[in-house]
Formats: C-alpha cells, sequence, structure tokens
C-alpha cells in the first residue's frame, strides 16, 4: 500500500486535536448535505428503451414505489435494533484516522480467471498492438509468414517495436502494458482483459462504492473483495455509522490494497477510484491508489451491449442469472442512508449493506463470465 501519514494541520502537533478538526470537518459537511435528488424515476408505460439515461441515475417507478414500501417495512422491522444486532458479521474497529464499522463476510463465488499462457497467446497474436500496424498492414504481414508480435521480431522494419513489446509481454508488467494498449486500442479491447492472464487470483481485489451523491458528497460505504481458495470471496465492507466515520473508512479501505493488487472494478476508472481520491484529498490524507484497474464496464459494453436493454449492473444480472434477495436501486441509496441518518433507525442500511456485497460478487461473476464472450476460440 502506497500511503503516508495525514498531512498536519500548521499548529497542531497532537494526534487527538488533528482527529478533532478532522471530525469538525466531517461534522460540517453532515449537516451541509443537500437533499436534492440526482436520480429520475421511468415509467414503464411512457418511456422508450433508446430514450432511458445511460448509467444509474433512474430507475423504473415501480422499482422506486417497491423501495419506499420496502424502507417502511425495514424502519418498523429494526425499530430499537442495535448495529451489532442489525449486522452481526460486524465490528467497530479503530485506526489512526478514527472509527468505522466494519463487515466481514465469506461467499460462494465462482471467480475465475485466463491462464497465463492463454494471455501471452492472446496478446501476441494481434499485429495491431504495435504502432504503424493497421488492420491492412496486419494482413499483409500475416501472409508473409509473421503470424504473432513475437515473429516480428525477426522483421527488418518492425524489429525494434517488436522486442519492445515482447519484452512487456515477457516480464508480465500489467500497468505497463495497459499504458501500452490504451495507446493503441479501445479501453474494451479483450486483450486488456486478457492482460489478467499475468495476475494470480490472491493479486486481485474487487471494489465498489456507495455515496451520498454523485460529486464531493461524503462515501457511506466502501467494500472491497478478494477472491480465495475454495471457490469462495472474502468480502470487507467499511461502513460510516455517521458522517465523521468517513477518514477512518478510507484508511480502512487502503490498509487492504497493496501496489501488487490488481483492482476489478464497474466505472471504476471514472468514477470510483477518482472518487476516492477526491475524499482523500477533502481530509488531507496523503495516500496513493493507482494500481491497475480492470474496468469491466468497458468490456461489458462492448460484449453484451447488443443483447442487453442498458449495461446497469442489475440488467446484466437478469442475463447471468443472478438474482438479489435483497435489493434497492442504486440510485436510492443517498436517501436510505439518509433516512437512517434522521430516524436513527439500522433498518435502511441492511439494504445498502447488501446491496453492494452482491455488487461486489456480480463483478466477480461478470469478470469471468466475459472469457465466454470473446470470440478468439470461435
Amino acid at each position: 500500500m502506497l500511503c503516508s501519514d495525514p498531512v498536519k494541520i500548521p499548529g497542531d502537533e497532537s494526534g487527538d486535536k488533528e482527529n478533532s478538526v478532522l471530525f469538525r470537518v466531517a461534522e460540517g459537511l453532515r449537516e451541509r448535505i443537500e437533499q436534492s435528488k440526482e436520480y429520475t424515476v421511468v415509467s414503464e408505460k411512457d418511456s422508450e428503451p433508446q430514450k432511458l439515461p445511460v448509467f444509474e441515475s433512474w430507475m423504473w417507478s415501480s422499482e422506486y414505489d417497491e423501495a419506499l414500501k420496502f424502507e417502511k417495512q425495514l424502519l418498523k422491522q429494526y425499530q430499537g435494533k442495535t448495529f451489532e444486532e442489525a449486522l452481526p458479521e460486524g465490528k467497530v474497529i479503530s485506526n489512526k484516522q478514527g472509527n468505522c464499522y466494519e463487515i466481514s463476510t465469506t461467499c460462494f463465488s465462482t471467480f475465475r480467471n485466463t491462464t497465463c499462457e492463454k494471455s501471452r497467446q492472446i496478446l501476441l497474436s494481434d499485429l495491431k498492438v504495435l504502432p504503424g500496424i493497421g488492420l491492412v498492414t496486419e494482413q499483409i504481414l500475416k501472409n508473409e509468414g509473421y503470424p504473432t508480435v513475437e515473429d516480428l521480431t525477426r522483421h527488418p522494419r518492425w524489429t525494434k517495436q517488436a522486442q519492445t513489446y515482447l519484452k512487456l509481454v515477457n516480464t508480465k508488467k500489467v500497468d505497463l502494458l495497459q499504458t501500452w494498449l490504451w495507446q493503441r486500442l479501445p479501453k474494451s479491447h479483450p486483450l486488456l482483459h486478457y492482460l489478467a492472464g499475468f495476475c494470480q487470483n490472491q493479486d486481485f481485489a474487487i471494489i465498489d462504492i456507495e455515496t451520498l451523491g454523485l460529486s464531493e458528497r461524503p462515501i457511506i460505504l466502501l467494500g472491497i473483495a478478494k477472491p480465495t481458495k475454495n471457490n469462495s470471496l472474502s468480502t470487507k465492507q467499511f461502513l460510516l455509522q455517521d458522517i465523521p466515520d468517513e477518514p477512518s473508512a478510507l484508511w480502512a479501505l487502503l490498509s487492504q490494497i497493496n501496489p501488487q493488487l490488481a483492482l476489478i472494478t464497474y466505472n471504476g476508472k471514472s468514477f470510483d477510484v477518482p472518487y476516492i481520491k477526491q475524499r482523500l484529498a477533502y481530509y488531507g490524507i496523503n495516500a496513493s491508489i493507482d494500481n491497475p484497474n480492470f474496468d469491466v464496464l468497458h468490456f461489458t459494453r462492448r460484449a453484451l451491449k447488443p443483447k442487453l436493454a442498458n449495461c446497469r449492473l442489475e440488467t446484466v444480472e437478469k442475463y447471468l442469472g443472478i438474482k438479489r434477495d435483497i435489493n434497492i436501486p442504486g440510485a436510492l441509496v443517498p436517501h436510505f442512508y439518509d433516512t437512517y441518518l434522521r430516524t436513527k433507525n439500522v433498518g435502511p442500511l441492511i439494504p445498502i449493506v447488501e446491496h453492494n456485497r452482491q455488487d461486489l460478487l456480480t463483478l466477480a461473476t461478470l469478470f469471468s463470465k466475459l472469457y465466454e464472450e470473446w470470440q478468439f476460440d470461435k
């Protein structure tokens, strides 16, 4: 983990004073949270599929109505319950940034990665990874007896570039290979997915966050899952019992990430990771989270968009045959958490935690299933 101590506030030498300042900052933010809605409720009868919003800022009117009914049930069911009674898999943890609530579970998972040998074969089979080679040139070179980049190391024109790329492949430098391929291919290209074969299962961390809005508002839950032996995922979720817990939850997540881990996210390159960095900067916490990131949303759009009404994770789950036992639309997470803050009833937190955990499990399944969608072996 590339982390260092929080930035000290000038003139504040005491750790207790520093935590007090962070508390006051977070408390002030909690008081300033606006109650504006950042979602649209869409009627099934009046909507046209091609005009639906692209991502999770909308929900069907039936989903909205069911969610509000569910919220009332939860408030009644959990009236007077403590955190420990409502979320028995969890406990309060402490770190240098304060306290938060950690929920730990082990879940069955069919997470599967491709092999290192298969990845190497695929990554060397596409000559267009080299600058200057397009579709026509690639076909000419293959007809001339250069079917792979490795073969091009003996070509009079392409030797140097082929050798440079081959060295990256042979040394399995995932971060450098990602940068190379992003300069030549779309971020949704299957070759970028096959880079994952250079990582062992224990080298992955699936992350997903829940926030109070789409920009500059607190992260209320940070989830991380790591594949383990025996077809399972070890999940940890860091939940805010109140807004001032956010620095502690951020720090707890960072403690689970080291530089060798490769991240698996869904829109994480554009949302989750930048949002985490934004919140770290807000609290003056000097830390880095620049790990290789396999953003599954890009691959899903390329492989499944023709088969799906949209690329919301819930829609993808239906395609994969995954059913959620407890669920609320992602856009309503801020509403449910605000209800918890106002009522001090832990009930609305239950579906938020379950929603986040299921997102982690779905990402593990989707990441694996996408290998079946690519056309290399068909």
